[in-house]
């Protein structure tokens, strides 16, 4: 019997990047316009500067980039422009650019040869043109998204709150939970609390 293949079309083109788990690689490399590397190199730091609960409210936003960077090189000639997020390309660059954080990296981009604006319907096509796919590329947390750490961090800080009050001290005391605090699965959660 012959195998079958579905023969739909993708609803999106295939992207460049590598994968580990949930989780995928974003470079590109840009050639910075003659005479604009200190508008570049301004238009970072200030990316930065005092306004660090703004791009920490835009990541919120876009709610699937773990980590992103900027780098000039090459004598001030090129830039690169690293992250890695979790979902789909596409679906990343479109949430990318409705955030104050693209609004920002709009600007300094503007300083790459040939890059179109973050709103101009070429964008995608001039990412790919620029992106390079890492060799290798390993994530610590492969199966965990990004709204996974930070729903882990949240409980862990409830647990913690919980861990230090008096009454939950008492409740390990008390014979009549003897049985609960005493299976494997219970005094591996205080394990790692402590941890």
């Amino acid at each position: 019997m012959a195998a079958t293949t579905d023969a739909t079309p993708s609803a999106q083109p295939e992207r460049p990047g590598m994968t580990d788990g949930v989780c995928s690689e974003f470079t590109v490399f840009a050639e910075i316009k003659p005479g604009h590397a200190d508008a570049m190199r301004e238009d970072l730091a200030a990316f930065t500067s005092g306004k660090a609960d703004d791009i920490r409210s835009a990541m919120h936003e876009i709610g699937t980039l773990h980590e992103a960077r900027h780098v000039m090189f090459d004598n001030d000639t090129r830039y690169m422009f690293a992250s890695s997020f979790d979902g789909s390309w596409d679906a990343y660059i479109d949430d990318f650019a409705k955030t104050a954080a693209g609004a920002r990296f709009e600007k300094i981009l503007s300083h790459a040869e040939g890059f179109p604006g973050i709103a101009d319907p070429g964008v995608k096509d001039w990412f790919v043109a620029h992106q390079e796919p890492a060799g290798i590329f390993v994530s610590s947390y492969p199966e965990l998204t990004v709204q996974q750490v930070w729903k882990d961090e949240r409980v862990d800080e409830a647990f913690q709150d919980v861990l230090d009050t008096p009454e939950f001290r008492a409740a390990l005391d008390n014979p009549a939970n003897a049985e609960l605090v005493g299976t494997p699965a219970f005094q591996k959660l205080l394990e790692e609390a402590s941890a």
